[in-house]
């Protein structure tokens, strides 16, 4: 079973720090979900959260690139990754490109 979650991309470019620890919490519940994935279509975010055999501790963020060319997008996920973060989604507001950035470890 799954859960979606519908994020209105302006939210996200108005309070990203807000947008971010909403999605975490939705880990917290009693239901044990994770992050499958998330689609842009033009305006909100479709996130989909489906069941997960074992409760993960994750941390979101979403982060505008700095440099949209391929190489500076490249450049960030690398080094996010190397942070401990891994690239779950990204989406366009405007001429900035966002990420969708997710830290995880087993509980």
């Amino acid at each position: 079973m799954n859960k979606i979650v519908q994020i209105n991309i302006d939210d996200i470019v108005i309070d990203p720090e807000a947008i971010s620890e909403m999605l975490t919490e939705c880990l917290k519940r009693r239901r044990m979900v994770r992050l499958a994935g998330a689609c842009d279509i033009g305006g909100v975010l479709i996130a989909s959260f489906e069941d997960s055999p074992v409760r993960v501790k994750s941390e979101f963020v979403f982060a505008p690139f700095a440099d949209t060319s391929c190489d500076g997008v490249s450049a960030e996920i690398c080094s996010r990754y190397n942070s401990g973060f891994s690239l779950r989604a990204s989406f366009r507001s405007g001429d900035t490109v966002w990420g969708l950035f997710e830290r995880t470890e087993l509980k």
